[in-house]
C-alpha cells in the first residue's frame, strides 16, 4: 500500500481539527448542574435516569466507627423546588408523582430532607425501592369516602418518610425506611392530632430499634432484617394489630373509619418500642434467639402454647372461646382502666406485663398469635397472623419470615393444633391472612363472615375461600415464598 501524500496528511489534520473544536463548541454550551456536596461511606456509583446523567454528584467516602453503612449525608442543598424539579425532569413513575406529592404535604419545608427522599428514589440501584414508592403513590393517600370524618387529602405515607427524613441519615435503597412510613401511614390518616405529634417520634424510634436489632444480627452471624424483602419489611414495621376476628372485641381497626383514634387507642393498639425492647432482652436472657427463625418460633410456641396439654398450659391461661365454647366470654379483666373481654383485646404491651409478672400468657389464641408475633419482631423476625374457618375448627396462629428459605411458615404444632376431628381436615375451609394497611384505600372492606352472617373481620386481609386443612397444612410447612407472600400481602 502507498503511503499518503503529504496533502493527505494536511486534510487529515484539519479535518481532525474541526471535530475537536466542534466538541468543545458543544461541550462548552451544554447546561450542567452545579455540584454538590454530599457524604457517604461506600464508593458508589449514581444511578440517575437518563436524563439526569449529566448532573453529577461530587461524593466523599469516609469511615464509619460503627461498621453501619450510611447512605448520603446532605452537607449543603439547594431549595425544595430544585429537588421537586430534579424528579419532574425524569418524565418518568413513579418520580414525577413523588414530585408533585413532596408538593402537596403541608409541612415539607426542610431542603435537606426533601433531598435525602429525591436521592433515595433517583440513586436507587434496589429495583424494591422503585416499588416502594409506586406503592406509596398507589395507595398513601386515604380516600373520603372510606372515613366518616374529614381525612388528610395528601400523601400520608410520604409525610412518615419527610419526617424520618427529617430525624435520621437513610442509608443506600433504604427500603427499611420506606416501610417504616408505609407502616406509619395509616395512623396519621386514623388519628386525631396528639396521635400524629406521637407518630412523628415513633417511627423514628422504630427506625432506630430495628437499625440496632440488625447490628446485634450482624455480630452474631445471623441473617440481617436490612437485607429482608419489602413485605418482609413492611410486615416487621407495622406494629398495630395483626388480628380482627372477634367482632365484638375492644379497639378495633374498623372503628377509626368512624372516629379518629385518640392517643390511648393509638397506644393501646401499637407495641411501644420500650415493650420490644423488654422483648429482645427478655429473648436473650432466655435463650429464645437462634440463628434458625423456625428454631426461635418453635421455642417461643412450645414455651406458651404447647408446655402442657390444651386443658393444663402451663404457661397460658387459657380462656375458652370459639368452637365448643360459650361466646363471647362473660368475663371481664381491667387493661388501661378499662374492663374488656380476656379474649382479643389486642394491647401486647399490657399482656408483656402481664408474662413478666407471673410468667404466662393469657386469653385464647387470638391473643397468643399475635403475642407471638410480637416476640418474634423483637428480634427483628418478620411475622403475621393467619385465621383458618371451617364448620369445625375456627383458629387463629402467627406465621413467620425464614429468612435462611426465603419463605413464610407456621409452626407444626399449630398446624396439628388448628385441626379438630381427622374429617376436618378435608371439610371446605376459609383461609384469611391479615394485610398492613399500606393501600389504605378500600381497606375497611370486609372479607370474611361469621357463622350468623356477621362480620368476621373487619378489613381487606388476603382471603382464599374453599380450600381445606390438608392443603394449608402442606403449603405453610413447604413455606410460601417471598414473591407469592408480597402479591397476597400488597397486590391481591
Amino acid at each position: 500500500m502507498r503511503p499518503p501524500s503529504r496533502g493527505s496528511k494536511l486534510i487529515a489534520i484539519v479535518l481532525v481539527a474541526i471535530v475537536v473544536a466542534a466538541g468543545f463548541s458543544y461541550w462548552a454550551t451544554i447546561p450542567r448542574t452545579p455540584i454538590e456536596t454530599v457524604t457517604h461511606t461506600t464508593q458508589q456509583t449514581s444511578f440517575l435516569s437518563p436524563t439526569l446523567r449529566n448532573s453529577q454528584t461530587a461524593v466523599s467516602s469516609t469511615a464509619s466507627a460503627s461498621g453501619t453503612t450510611l447512605w448520603i449525608n446532605v452537607t449543603a442543598t439547594k431549595p425544595v423546588s430544585y429537588y421537586v424539579s430534579l424528579l419532574k425532569s425524569t418524565q418518568t413513575q413513579p418520580y414525577v408523582q413523588l414530585a408533585w406529592e413532596l408538593q402537596a404535604l403541608p409541612d415539607a419545608n426542610n431542603a435537606t430532607a426533601v433531598a435525602k427522599i429525591a436521592y433515595l428514589a433517583l440513586n436507587a440501584t434496589n429495583p424494591e425501592v422503585k416499588e416502594a414508592f409506586e406503592l406509596m403513590m398507589k395507595g398513601g393517600t386515604p380516600a373520603p369516602g372510606d372515613f366518616k370524618y374529614a381525612v388528610p387529602n395528601y400523601n400520608t405515607e410520604l409525610e412518615v418518610l419527610y419526617w424520618l427524613a427529617l430525624q435520621n441519615e437513610f442509608k443506600k435503597d433504604d427500603t427499611l425506611a420506606l416501610a417504616v412510613a408505609m407502616s406509619n401511614g395509616f395512623w396519621v390518616t386514623a388519628g386525631d392530632e396528639p396521635v400524629k405529634q406521637t407518630v412523628k417520634i415513633d417511627a423514628s424510634n422504630v427506625l432506630a430499634f430495628l437499625s440496632e436489632t440488625n447490628e446485634m444480627q450482624r455480630q452474631r452471624g445471623y441473617s440481617q432484617l436490612e437485607q429482608y424483602p419489602l413485605e418482609a419489611k413492611i410486615l416487621l414495621t407495622w406494629l398495630g394489630p395483626t388480628n380482627n376476628l372477634v367482632s365484638w372485641a375492644a379497639h378495633r381497626l374498623q372503628h377509626y373509619s368512624g372516629k379518629k383514634a385518640n392517643l390511648h387507642e393509638y397506644q393501646w393498639n401499637v407495641v411501644s418500642v420500650s415493650t420490644l425492647r423488654s422483648m429482645r432482652e427478655e429473648m436473650v436472657r432466655r435463650g429464645w434467639i437462634n440463628a434458625d427463625a423456625n428454631i426461635v418460633a418453635a421455642n417461643l410456641e412450645r414455651y406458651f402454647w404447647f408446655s402442657g396439654n390444651r386443658i393444663t398450659l402451663s404457661h397460658w391461661d387459657w380462656v375458652c372461646y370459639g368452637h365448643g365454647c360459650a361466646s363471647p366470654t362473660n368475663e371481664t379483666i381491667l387493661i388501661d382502666g378499662e374492663k374488656v373481654s380476656p379474649v382479643g383485646f389486642r394491647n401486647m404491651n399490657w399482656l408483656f406485663q402481664y408474662y413478666l409478672q407471673t410468667g404466662r400468657g393469657i386469653g385464647s389464641c387470638v391473643d397468643e398469635a399475635p403475642f407471638i408475633r410480637t416476640w418474634l419482631l423483637s428480634w427483628g423476625i418478620p411475622a403475621n397472623n393467619v385465621d383458618i374457618e371451617n364448620k369445625e375448627v375456627g383458629h387463629t396462629y402467627a406465621i413467620y419470615f425464614d429468612a435462611i428459605a426465603g419463605s413464610w411458615r407456621a409452626y407444626s404444632g399449630q398446624l396439628i393444633g388448628g385441626a379438630g376431628t381427622q374429617a376436618s381436615f378435608s371439610l371446605s375451609t376459609d383461609f384469611y391472612v391479615f394485610k398492613p394497611p399500606v393501600q389504605q384505600r378500600g381497606y375497611f372492606s370486609v372479607s370474611g363472615y361469621g357463622p350468623t352472617g356477621a362480620p368476621y373481620f373487619d378489613v381487606s386481609d388476603y382471603t382464599v375461600k374453599g380450600t381445606t386443612l390438608d392443603t394449608i397444612m402442606k403449603m405453610l410447612s413447604a413455606g410460601v415464598g417471598s414473591l407469592e407472600m408480597k402479591q397476597w400481602l400488597l397486590y391481591s
